[in-house]
């Protein structure tokens, strides 16, 4: 079972669901050809993603880092997106950890892109409102403000019923970039997929875990070149994960991937030409 804190954090992988986005914008300027090895489409050039969400259980905190695509979502967008997911999915799949809703106590967001927020709120019968009643909900300050006056590029990405419900109803706490979240858990501030993206780091002594959201999506995104086209600076990207994948190497960074179908987390290494995974961890291993 997936857990490099066992004597400190009880951890659970949460599998939200999966769905579907196009394999060329995911993979930017890299040539089909290249990506299909790895990531091969269905006949609309759609490849898999997963929503893997990551519970974190000190005995006295419950926190949930990301919260899936949601249940507010029409059978339109269900069929563009090809979402495989249950009717309440963080609600039943935490129930077979042992958990419900109320349980926890935080949810760390690291952006408020539909994909990752979805299933912060949901639709009671009557409005919308946060899914986790006893929460803060801790997400960026500068990505709020991208979030709540979003540009042209990724706009259909912020849809408002997502968070502005948390803010109504006082569970929203919002951090500078780069800051200490609580004991053993800091962010660390990425801009070229949007502004105000916050990786989630946790450490126990001299073990780190880092949650990577969509630095580094899928594990093909390991290679420096590979970067997507979602995102607003390629070129920032591409300096961003130099600099994040050189100290993850360095000081031997467990990386925990949110949407790559098949890995849950890798450990790498570099070398003269590229960063190699020397140690990983596939979904129900």
């Amino acid at each position: 079972m997936f857990n490099p804190f066992k004597e400190t954090w009880k951890i659970e992988v949460i599998e939200s669901g999966s769905f579907k986005l196009d394999g060329g914008a995911m993979m930017g300027s890299v040539p089909k050809v290249l990506w299909e090895k790895t990531n091969p489409s269905d006949k609309l050039n759609r490849i898999d993603l997963s929503m893997r969400c990551l519970l974190l259980d000190n005995g006295k905190d419950v926190i949930l880092i990301e919260t899936g695509i949601g249940n507010k979502i029409s059978q339109k967008f269900i069929d563009m997106f090809c979402i495989e997911q249950s009717n309440f999915p963080l609600k039943d799949k935490l129930k077979k950890c042992g958990y419900t809703l109320d349980d926890i106590t935080h949810v760390i967001l690291t952006h408020l892109h539909f994909d990752h927020v979805g299933g912060a709120t949901y639709f009671n019968g009557a409005e919308i409102v946060p899914t986790f009643p006893n929460a803060k909900y801790i997400i960026s300050k500068s990505n709020w403000d991208a979030a709540i006056n979003p540009n042209p590029k990724d706009r259909a990405s912020y849809l408002s019923e997502n968070f502005i419900s948390i803010q109504k109803n006082r569970q929203l706490e919002l951090v500078e970039d780069n800051q200490k979240i609580m004991d053993g858990i800091e962010s660390i501030a990425v801009n070229g997929h949007t502004t105000g993206q916050q990786l989630i780091k946790i450490t126990v002594g001299n073990q780190h875990l880092v949650f990577c959201s969509d630095l580094i999506p899928l594990k093909s995104h390991l290679k420096i070149p590979w970067i997507m086209g979602y995102d607003l600076n390629a070129t920032q990207t591409l300096k961003e994960k130099t600099i994040f994948l050189d100290e993850a190497s360095e000081k031997n960074w467990v990386l925990f991937l949110y949407h790559d179908p098949k890995t849950v987390a890798v450990r790498i290494k570099k070398n003269d030409k590229h960063y190699e995974v020397v140690d990983e961890y596939l979904v129900y291993e």
